[in-house]
C-alpha cells in the first residue's frame, strides 16, 4: 500500500492479534502486547545500534551488560551490583572483580571516596594504615576511623613493615617504652593538637630503629632526669642502615633527653639518627645526646632552657645546621674520645715538628673455638683460639661461623653478611673471649665449627685523634682552692711546675683580684708536655694569707688530617698539627674517634642565663655567659660559625666580628693580620 500523505487512524491500529497495537485512547503503543502500559511497551526484547534516553530509565528486573552479565550485572531481587561478575557476593552491595591474570586494578577512584562502613579485602594502601583517635578502643582493628585504636602503643602491637600509624588530635597516655617495628611511621594530624605522654617516668619513652619516622607530635608529661624521649633500644640493639627520622616535633618534658643516640645500642656502620625541626623546650634537660661513636644529622634543632643543648661524648659526632640554643646553662658540648679504634706501630722515625708518620696497622686474624648465640637479645659470645687483645668499643670483623638453626637440622653461616660482618665489642670476658651484638633472630642457633674474627682497621680519617706511647697534657684552667687576702691592688705571681718532657713548655697565667683576693687565673699559655698534674704556687702578699690553687690538666691528642690507603698493613698519616717531639721506630700510636660537633649558622641567645624561663629571660635578670656557648673538653672539638644575641659573628675561636664596636678580633685574625702587615712595615723601613 502506498501512501503519499499523512496516514491517520482515528480509532487505533492493530497488526495481527498481538504484534502491534496502537491505542488511540491511551496513546500507548504495544509491541508483542495488546495492553501496553507505557508509551512504548515492548515484550520480548529490543535490538538497537544506539539508544538515547533523555529521562529516567527504570529496569523492572535485572540489568546485564556483556555476555550473561560478564561486564556489569545488577540484581533487582538482591539489590547487589557486580562489576566483572554476574554473581555478586551477597555480602556486598558493590562487588568489583578484576582479571587475576592481568593484575588489573579492581577499583580505581579519582577524587574523594566516602565510605561509612568497613573496607575489607586486598587493599594494600589501606591495610597498612592504622588509625588512633581519642574515642577509639584498643580492642578495635584500627583499620578505619570507625574502628580506631585508643593508644599508639596498641597500634604498634599490630603494625608491620610499611605501616603508617595516623594519630588524630588529642592527648594520649602511653605505656612506655613504645617499641617501633622496622619501617613503621607515626604521624600526627597536627603538632599543636597531638600530644603523647609517658606513663612510666623511670623508663625511656620511644625506642626507634630501622627506617622509622615520627612527625607532627608533641611530647608532654614527666620522666626521670636522664631518660630519653627518642632512643635506640638498649635491650635489643638492632641493625640500622636507614636512620630513624624525627620531623616537626616538640619536646615539653622537663629534665628529659630529647634524643639519645648511643652507638652501643645499635648495629651498623653509621649508628645514626636524622632530625628536621625538633624543638626542645625540656627545661633543665638535654636537647640531643650523641655518644659511643653514634652519629646524627641535625637540622633546625631549637633548644630552650636546656642544661646542655647538644652534647657529643665518647666519640659521638654530629652535623648541626641552622639551629639555635637559647638560655639554659651550656650550649654545644664536645667531651672526650671514643673507645680505642685500633693501634699502629711507627715504621720510620719522624723528627721533631713533623706532621706525618708512617705506620703499620696490620690486621690480626684469630680462629674461633666456640660461639654461643642468644637469639632473643642478639648477643654472641665468642671464644678465640688465642688471646685477642680486643677492647670494649673496638670494631671487629666476624666471618664464616657455621651454625645449626635447629638441632640436627640444616647448617648456615651466621652472621649471614646481609647486615655486614663488622660489629662492635660489647664486653670482654677472659683474655680469649668477648661478646658482640649481631642482631636478634626468631631461631636459636648452635655453633658447629670454623669461623674467624679479625680486628677491623679503617683507613685513618679526619675525625680520628691519636697519641703516641703515653698521654701528654696541657693546663686548661686553675681552680682556686684558697683566695688568699691582703694583695691589695698588686696581683701575685703565679708559678707552674715544670713539664715532665724535655720538649715541654711551662704554662703561664695572670691572677685577677677582687677586693684584695685572687678570684681567677687568666691562662696566657697552656703549656705542653705534662705527664702529671703540675704544682701551682702564688707569691705571698705583703700581709695576709697566700692564695692556693690546683691545675686542671687537659690531654693532648693529634687530629688526623688525611692518610694514604693501607697497603700490606702500611699507611702514612698526616696530622693537622706538627708533633713537637721525635717519634722513633716502634712507637705505638693509639687511635680513637673524637667527640665532635660540626655546627654551621648556629644562633646563641643568652646561654648561661639559667634552666628555667622565669630566671633566664633578660627582663628577669638573665645574663648570658659567652664562655658557656662552646665547651671543648678532654679532646672533644666543636667546629662552628655562630651569632649571639648581640649580633656578634664568630668563626670558631679564631675570628670574632663585633657588630656594635665594628671590630674584628681573634687569634687567627691577629696572626693573619700580623703576617700580612709585617712585610709592609719592613719594606717601609719600620721597626717591629
Amino acid at each position: 500500500m502506498t501512501v503519499n500523505k499523512n496516514f491517520v487512524v482515528k480509532n487505533g491500529l492493530e497488526v495481527a492479534t498481538d504484534l502491534i497495537l496502537a491505542n488511540a485512547t491511551t496513546k500507548n503503543v504495544g509491541i508483542g502486547s495488546t495492553q501496553p502500559e507505557f508509551k512504548l511497551d515492548v515484550r520480548g526484547g529490543i535490538g538497537a545500534t544506539d539508544i538515547s534516553i533523555s529521562g529516567f530509565a527504570t529496569v523492572a528486573k535485572d540489568l546485564q551488560v556483556g555476555t550473561s552479565g560478564s561486564v556489569f550485572y545488577a540484581s533487582n531481587s538482591t539489590n547487589n551490583v557486580g562489576v566483572g561478575t554476574s554473581v555478586p557476593n551477597a555480602a556486598y552491595t558493590l562487588d568489583v572483580r578484576s582479571s587475576v591474570s592481568t593484575g588489573q586494578t579492581a577499583l580505581y577512584v579519582y577524587g574523594d571516596m566516602r565510605v561509612t562502613g568497613d573496607i575489607s579485602g586486598k587493599f594494600p594502601a589501606l591495610t597498612d594504615l592504622i588509625y588512633v583517635t581519642v574515642d577509639g578502643d584498643d580492642t578495635n582493628s584500627g583499620t578505619s576511623i570507625n574502628q580506631s585504636k585508643r593508644t599508639v602503643g596498641a597500634a604498634l602491637l599490630i603494625a608491620t613493615e610499611s605501616t603508617l600509624i595516623k594519630v588524630s588530635p588529642g592527648n594520649y597516655s602511653e605505656n612506655n617504652p613504645l617499641i617501633m617495628p622496622e619501617q613503621v611511621s607515626i604521624v600526627g594530624d597536627s603538632l599543636r593538637e597531638v600530644s603523647l605522654s609517658p606513663q612510666n617516668a623511670s623508663k625511656d619513652f620511644i625506642y626507634v630503629g630501622q627506617g622509622n619516622y615520627i612527625s607532627d607530635i608533641s611530647f608532654t608529661g614527666t620522666v626521670n632526669e636522664g631518660k630519653a624521649v627518642i632512643a635506640f633500644n638498649p635491650d635489643k640493639p638492632s641493625f640500622v642502615n636507614q636512620g630513624p627520622y624525627i620531623r616537626n616535633c616538640t619536646n615539653f618534658i622537663s629534665n628529659s633527653i630529647g634524643m639519645k643516640i648511643d652507638g652501643n645500642d645499635v648495629i651498623g656502620d653509621t649508628k645514626a639518627m636524622n632530625v628536621d625541626s625538633y624543638t626542645q623546650y625540656n627545661q633543665g634537660g638535654i636537647g640531643v645526646s650523641i655518644s659511643n661513636n653514634g652519629y646524627a644529622q641535625l637540622v633546625s634543632i631549637f633548644t630552650i632552657c636546656n642544661d646542655q643543648s647538644i652534647v657529643s661524648i665518647n666519640g659521638g659526632q654530629c652535623d648541626l645546621t641552622n639551629s639555635n640554643s637559647s638560655f639554659g646553662r651550656l650550649g654545644l658540648v664536645a667531651d672526650g674520645i671514643g673507645a680505642q679504634s685500633f693501634i699502629g706501630t711507627v715504621t720510620t722515625e719522624a723528627v721533631a715538628n713533623s706532621a706525618t708518620l708512617t705506620l703499620n696497622v696490620g690486621v690480626t686474624t684469630l680462629g674461633i673455638t666456640t660461639a654461643v648465640y642468644n637469639n632473643n637479645v642478639g648477643l654472641v659470645t665468642i671464644t678465640t683460639s688465642t688471646n685477642h687483645s680486643f677492647n670494649v668499643g673496638q670494631e671487629v670483623e666476624i666471618r664464616d661461623l657455621l651454625f645449626e638453626c635447629t638441632p640436627g637440622g640444616p647448617t648456615a653461616v651466621f652472621p649471614s653478611g646481609n647486615y655486614g660482618n663488622i660489629f662492635t665489642v660489647d664486653a670482654v670476658g677472659a683474655a680469649n673471649s668477648f661478646s658482640a651484638y649481631v642482631g636478634v633472630s626468631t631461631l636459636a642457633h648452635t655453633y658447629v665449627s670454623v669461623g674467624v674474627v679479625s680486628s677491623f682497621i679503617p683507613r685513618p680519617y679526619d675525625g680520628l685523634v691519636s697519641y703516641f706511647n703515653n698521654i701528654r697534657n696541657s693546663i686548661s684552667e686553675i681552680v682556686i682552692t684558697n683566695r688568699g687576702s691582703g694583695y691589695g691592688s698588686s696581683p701575685p705571681t703565679v708559678t707552674f711546675g715544670a713539664p715532665s718532657e724535655s720538649w715541654g713548655i711551662s704554662a703561664t697565667g695572670v691572677a685577677r683580684l677582687t677586693n684584695g683576693s685572687v678570684s681567677s687565673i687568666d691562662m696566657v699559655s697552656n703549656g705542653r708536655g705534662y705527664t702529671s698534674q703540675p704544682s701551682v704556687t702564688f707569691s705571698a702578699p705583703s700581709s695576709g694569707v697566700t692564695a692556693t690553687g690546683t691545675a686542671t690538666i687537659l690531654p693532648t691528642y693529634y687530629v688526623v688530617n688525611s692518610a694514604t690507603p693501607i697497603v700490606s698493613g702500611i699507611t702514612t698519616v698526616t696530622f693537622s698539627e706538627e708533633i713537637p717531639f721525635s717519634v722513633g721506630v716502634g712507637t705505638t700510636a693509639y687511635f680513637f674517634q673524637q667527640s665532635k660537633i660540626l655546627a654551621s649558622s648556629h644562633a646563641f641567645e643568652y646561654i648561661g642565663s639559667g634552666n628555667t624561663i622565669a630566671q633566664a629571660l633578660p627582663r628577669r635578670n638573665g645574663i648570658g655567659i659567652q664562655a658557656n656557648e662552646i665547651q671543648n673538653l678532654n679532646g672533644g672539638l666543636v667546629v662552628f660559625t655562630s651569632t649571639d644575641q648581640a649580633g656578634n659573628f664568630r668563626i670558631g675561636d679564631g675570628v670574632v666580628i663585633n657588630q656594635q664596636e665594628g671590630s674584628i678580633s681573634g687569634d687567627a685574625y691577629q696572626r693573619s693580620l700580623f703576617a700580612n702587615i709585617t712585610p709592609y712595615i719592613l719594606a717601609l723601613g719600620g721597626d717591629i
